[in-house]
């Protein structure tokens, strides 16, 4: 998730940038307190249109931490606290759902959780063994990341769930771990790549040429070249800090 200062960059600059560039090709049609009422209308619907995508995005983006909490918690329990925890909610819901090893039963259908490495064709091969000697012809696999390959057999079905669709699992079964130990907090340096990230190089370089060209199609607007130069700075910022942090980490191997 961004940082604070991130969401303040962006949400000032941005503002900024939009009401400066409204205000320029606005100019060029009308009078100047004219221009400046209207860019300001602009600006505000412009802002509140991405606070309301901005707040789905959030939404995902503090789902998939959740998710990563509960799969950082889970390492540090034996490989058999997931199914426990898993039977322990599924049974409060029907008191049916049986645990077998390090499998869940329920209906027919077996649930294993493989929070490790990704599932590939061992892995399942070995859950339709286990499920198929205990009667079960549906297979669920719950994992953090995609399979890496699968197994397909007649007459059973095997279906995988990740990410964060298996925290939503556990969390609404009351089965998530208890939290033991807390992941290390960003620095502040690391805090800036919210803003100056080396994925927002091509954007601002991006939106640098746009305002340019906008300016050169209003006469060479003083505004948008200057927002164009903003826009430059900040690209700039970002590729400093970018070659900064790959310098620092080819030092960092040359050492090991």
């Amino acid at each position: 998730m961004k940082s604070k200062f991130a969401k303040f960059i962006d949400g000032t600059v941005g503002a900024c940038l939009i009401f400066f560039a409204a205000v320029a090709v606005m100019r060029y049609y009308t009078t100047l307190q004219l221009a400046v009422f209207c860019a300001a209308a602009i600006t505000a619907c412009a802002c509140l249109l991405l606070k309301l995508f901005g707040k789905k995005k959030e939404q995902a983006l503090r789902l998939s931490a959740a998710a990563d909490g509960m799969f950082f918690d889970f390492l540090f329990a034996d490989d058999g606290a997931p199914a426990k925890l898993l039977h322990a909610g599924l049974k409060a819901k029907n008191p049916a759902a049986k645990i077998r090893g390090k499998g869940v039963y329920l209906n027919g259908t077996a649930a294993f959780c493989c929070f490790g490495t990704p599932p590939d064709k061992k892995n399942a091969a070995r859950f339709i063994a286990k499920a198929k000697h205990y009667g079960a012809s549906k297979i669920v696999i719950l994992s953090k990341a995609p399979p890496l390959s699968t197994v397909d057999v007649d007459g059973i079905t095997v279906k995988t769930v990740y990410g964060d669709d298996v925290y939503k699992l556990f969390a609404s079964l009351n089965a998530l771990p208890k939290k033991q130990y807390e992941q290390k907090r960003k620095s502040r340096r690391a805090a800036l790549y919210g803003a100056f990230g080396k994925d927002k190089i091509i954007r601002y370089a991006i939106l640098s040429a746009s305002m340019f060209a906008v300016s050169v199609l209003n006469g060479y607007s003083v505004i948008t070249f200057a927002c164009a130069c903003a826009c430059a700075a900040l690209a700039a910022v970002s590729v400093a800090l970018s070659l900064s942090t790959a310098i620092k980490n080819r030092k960092d191997k040359q050492r090991d």
